[in-house]
């Protein structure tokens, strides 16, 4: 192909279910199992009332056929391009979606929510779905890996964003079964328009939530646009002024050499993480550490004289003992440390709001440093895909010091998620809303997702607005 967008369009116009491994396939239907139960926890969730109050102030008058999630019996019904916006909006809400370190971001916020939002105006079967989701995790890796961890640290890019919109033009156009070149021209025109910062995280503002909904609407336009015959650039991904030279880090790292490297058979999504944590991914290597540190010598807040994280810069700049909003304290070190410490876990939007007023919590936090350490950042150097690393050393008032190492958190591609533990996660996701008692019981709808492949052509509406509808 002359042109990287040219073989990424090929690749995903071309793809067919039988070209998948069987692990691929098994990852694509966890992914979208994980994003869903995502999705009815941001229904529920703290700041669902803010996300619905959007979806009726857009809807005025204005009459579709795409239902909302779990609006209830009533089958109340929105625009297409709001019920994409606020379904990536919940599924991002609980702060454990999933994601791909090597690209860095949260792919399934992005990509699942449009696929379960568009695909029930489809004719398409279960098997192309997951072809779909298969080739657009590839598109957001494949573009991640060229710019990051560079873009985000140095520039505060946010993949989420500036991959996602390229990746869900990708995806649309497969579900849609668009032409190679409308689909080089629908990911062209969404590489034009793609963005997403990070300054949220600094004071736990609510850009984290909206990012997903961007990149998916950003590429479904494209893909629209491409269908009525506008192009995208030849170069839009490695032209002078295209996507790899507007998002390279400061540092002028793009390695553009393994975009097109292995494609079709090298598949990205199998390398997706799944977060046990309800923070931000940087913290949750050093909360594995805590959590365990605990289980194993009985470690409770009233014996805890220190507790010393060393760790690298990337997780230093999340240093913030006094965080005032959710997202903030979500992205504090000192905070998560002191949930994880009492509770033995980190996984509820309940669970920050409950410890928000615990004295005990305040307490705690006060005992946590963080250290920026040269030997810890020594290894990041090294290891630049593994940002999570920290070394714990927790001090009782006794004396009693226990130590742990921690370079890549649970859930990654090292340590995976299986079925088990992904089913206890979907329930503990749902425990937390009304869905728990609707007519569809959990375990059904975990089945349905498990065995997502088997959906059929003639039965596949049914079955996925059932997903969407209490």
């Amino acid at each position: 192909m002359d042109y990287l967008i040219d073989g990424l369009a090929d690749y995903v116009s071309r793809l067919k279910y039988e070209d998948l491994t069987e692990r691929s396939v098994e990852v694509a239907k966890q992914v979208i199992t994980d994003s869903y139960a995502n999705m009815v926890f941001g229904r529920y969730c703290e700041a669902s009332e803010k996300i619905m109050s959007y979806a009726y102030m857009m809807e005025i008058n204005i009459k579709n056929e795409t239902p909302v999630l779990l609006l209830g019996q009533n089958k109340e019904y929105t625009g297409l391009d709001t019920a994409v916006f606020v379904h990536t909006m919940m599924a991002r809400c609980a702060d454990l979606d999933d994601g791909y370190r090597h690209a860095m971001g949260h792919p399934g916020s992005v990509l699942v929510p449009l696929l379960l939002t568009i695909a029930n105006q489809e004719q398409i079967s279960g098997k192309e779905m997951i072809t779909a989701i298969v080739a657009a995790y590839d598109i957001y890796a494949r573009l991640g890996e060229a710019l990051n961890p560079f873009m985000y640290r140095e520039k505060g890019f946010d993949a989420t964003g500036v991959c996602g919109a390229v990746a869900a033009a990708a995806l649309a156009c497969k579900i849609k079964k668009l032409s190679m070149t409308q689909t080089k021209d629908a990911m062209g025109i969404a590489s034009l328009f793609t963005g997403g910062l990070i300054e949220y995280q600094n004071d736990g503002t609510s850009g984290k939530i909206l990012c997903s909904g961007w990149a998916a609407l950003t590429g479904l336009r494209a893909v629209r646009l491409a269908i009525c015959g506008f192009s995208g650039p030849n170069a839009a991904l490695e032209g002078r002024y295209g996507f790899f030279q507007a998002f390279q880090g400061t540092s002028g790292y793009c390695d553009t050499t393994s975009v097109l490297k292995d494609l079709g058979t090298d598949f990205k999504i199998n390398r997706i993480y799944f977060k046990r944590h309800a923070c931000q991914r940087g913290l949750h290597a050093l909360l594995d550490g805590i959590v365990d540190l605990r289980a194993q010598h009985g470690l409770r807040p009233a014996i805890i004289r220190s507790i010393q994280i060393y760790t690298s810069s990337f997780v230093y700049r999340l240093s913030n003992p006094n965080p005032s909003t959710a997202v903030g304290a979500q992205a504090s070190t000192q905070f998560t440390t002191a949930v994880a410490l009492k509770y033995g876990k980190m996984d509820s939007e309940e669970l920050v709001f409950k410890s928000f007023t615990d004295p005990e919590i305040h307490e705690l936090v006060k005992k946590v440093e963080v250290i920026k350490d040269d030997e810890v950042q020594s290894y990041l150097d090294h290891h630049p895909t593994h940002f999570c690393a920290a070394k714990i050393v927790i001090t009782t008032v006794e004396g009693n010091q226990y130590e742990s190492w921690n370079p890549v958190p649970l859930g990654d591609e090292e340590t995976p998620f299986g079925w088990d533990m992904l089913r206890d996660k979907f329930e503990s996701l749902f425990n937390h809303s009304p869905a728990k008692d609707s007519k569809v019981s959990v375990q059904a709808r975990f089945e349905l997702l498990r065995h997502f492949e088997e959906i059929s052509t003639s039965s596949q509406l049914n079955e996925i607005e059932s997903l969407f509808v209490l």
